[in-house]
């Protein structure tokens, strides 16, 4: 029957463990190549990684896997974001909150697509 009654904790230092992970491959393919979409490449294949994972598990319903990806996807961008995106000098303040907003939007749609994957299927008892 599963957890049906359990309600898991999360493991919020391997998350961040996973984060942390995420955010040097992010930095470093940032700090090789100055190409935003291998910066968010690099990200995304990091969650990728952690999706499959989840699949195979089979213990993470849809909120929990999206709290996760989001965790995750956030602590893997927030460095290399930080470090060469905002600081170059060519982007202006619109610009800047374009892309910033953009890809939220695009996190935010990439982390809803890896949740569904991520979920376990449905049980019938």
């Amino acid at each position: 029957m599963g957890n049906l009654f359990l309600q898991e904790k999360e493991n919020w230092l391997a998350w961040s463990i996973w984060g942390v992970v995420g955010a040097f491959v992010t930095l470093y393919v940032a700090m090789s190549t100055n190409a935003a979409h291998f910066i968010a490449g690099s990200a995304i294949g990091m969650l990728i990684l952690l999706t499959l994972w989840m699949q195979q598990s089979k213990r993470f319903d849809f909120g929990r896997a999206f709290k996760v990806c989001c965790y995750v996807l956030a602590l893997s961008v927030l460095p290399a974001f930080m470090f060469v995106i905002v600081p170059s000098d060519d982007l202006n303040r619109f610009d800047l909150i374009f892309q910033s907003v953009t890809f939220t939007a695009l996190s935010l749609l990439a982390c809803l697509i890896c949740s569904w994957i991520a979920r376990r299927p449905k049980q019938y008892y």
